[in-house]
């Protein structure tokens, strides 16, 4: 056992006084939030005594199996999760009061109520909760789920997202108001269909980031990657080529080593894509497109190409498109990033077909201000954190939304939970 585990297993051995149970398992796992790499160190313990069965379809754990995972550099603990009754260290047998669960929630993550994270949706066994700055959310932020058993005892800590006291904001005053933003609202006001009382239109205001400065933020994903824009439109002459390009099976997840934690090895997926190996990526892919679509030649684009460990991911769009399926369709496939070796191919066709047969409903510009000034009441424009990845930190935006859609045929606001 490597120095590292063996020193991370004894302090959760101590943390959590696990003098009952044996160590099973654990491993190391690596994964991306935001534009870093983070690691996680997750170990299964078993009663002393109780048995591990082996089956077909994979080993089953005895009841009381207490898992934990915890960050390998900083030591906090995200996921706790007893699995079946049991009581350890540290855990209160009973998280049904709020400043109960509160103190103990703050005590595990080493963040504050009301600074760090805040309550987003609670039921009397689930309680999810979202990560802040001074009581403004972040997105992305950290997701903290606690799942009780019915008397209160604790099922299952759950942590997912860059931890709270680790993110980078630029601190200011909101100042931003739906009033400085009127032109833009108008052009998120999108339809949409809804099957209540047969088929019907409705219109509302898509959910949308926009900075202080008035233009669009979208946010950037917790699974950031690299990846590169070719644009390069795919032509041949001639019969496809000869070379036979065969599937290959999905490969298993990759083995990360305490030595991957030591050194801070980057997540593959944020090296850059070379010249060489988008040359390469496009001498494969016309290949496959060809033995495809033979009768295609000059149809198809190559978009993008990005990292997705440990695969190359290649999208494709219609070059010329002449209807809504080929201005929406898209093409991905998936090749080994070492021997480029052909993994899979998904065509979204269908859905774009299947879509294609509802009728966008057109409006003149005055019906659009009905529509605009009808929702305008209930627009909201709430303060909010957005990491923007071009600077590397959370920025202040207001969040355009609202809980209320408008419907043409009879002229109402109604709320879209009620459609």
């Amino acid at each position: 056992m490597h120095i590292l585990t063996t020193q991370l297993v004894e302090f959760i051995l101590e943390k959590y006084q696990l003098n009952d149970y044996i160590l099973y398992d654990s491993s190391y796992a690596r994964d991306k939030m935001n534009d870093q790499t983070v690691y996680s160190f997750e170990t299964f313990w078993i009663p002393r005594g109780a048995s591990v069965i082996e089956e077909e379809n994979g080993t089953m754990l005895p009841e009381g199996t207490v898992q934990i995972s915890i960050d390998p550099v900083t030591k906090r603990t995200t996921t706790l999760s007893l699995q079946g009754p049991s009581s350890i260290y540290s855990v209160p047998n009973d998280l049904r009061d709020p400043t109960t669960r509160i103190a103990w929630i703050e005590s595990e993550t080493d963040i504050i109520h009301g600074t760090h994270f805040m309550l987003e949706e609670e039921n009397e066994t689930f309680f999810s909760y979202v990560s802040c700055y001074e009581g403004i959310r972040l997105t992305p932020g950290c997701f903290i789920h606690l799942t009780l058993t019915e008397n209160g005892q604790l099922d299952e800590l759950f942590l997912y997202g860059p931890h709270p006291l680790d993110h980078h904001v630029t601190q200011e005053p909101f100042a931003l108001t739906l009033e400085d933003i009127d032109l833009l609202t108008k052009q998120q006001i999108k339809w949409f269909s809804y099957p209540k009382t047969g088929h019907q239109y409705a219109h509302s205001v898509v959910e949308t980031f926009v900075t202080q400065k008035g233009s669009i933020l979208v946010p950037s994903k917790l699974d950031f990657t690299s990846s590169i824009e070719v644009n390069d439109v795919l032509s041949w002459t001639g019969l496809p080529s000869s070379k036979k390009y065969e599937r290959y099976s999905f490969q298993s997840g990759e083995t990360v080593t305490a030595n991957d934690v030591i050194t801070q090895t980057e997540h593959p997926d944020f090296h850059p894509i070379s010249q060489e190996t988008v040359n390469a990526c496009h001498t494969v892919i016309k290949d496959i497109i060809q033995n495809e679509y033979p009768a295609d030649s000059g149809q198809w684009m190559i978009r993008y190409i990005y990292r997705q460990h440990p695969y190359l991911a290649v999208t494709l769009s219609r070059a010329h498109p002449t209807s809504y399926v080929d201005q929406q369709r898209r093409v991905t496939i998936l090749l080994d990033e070492k021997t480029l070796d052909w993994i899979s191919l998904t065509d979204d066709q269908e859905l774009h077909t299947a879509l294609a047969s509802v009728t966008l409903p057109e409006l003149e510009d005055d019906q659009q201000d009905v529509i605009f000034n009808a929702l305008r009441p209930y627009l909201l424009l709430t303060p909010r954190y957005v990491f923007d990845v071009s600077k590397g930190h959370y920025v202040l935006c207001g969040l355009l939304d609202s809980n209320h859609a408008y419907l043409p045929a009879t002229n109402e606001v109604v709320l879209l939970r009620d459609l």
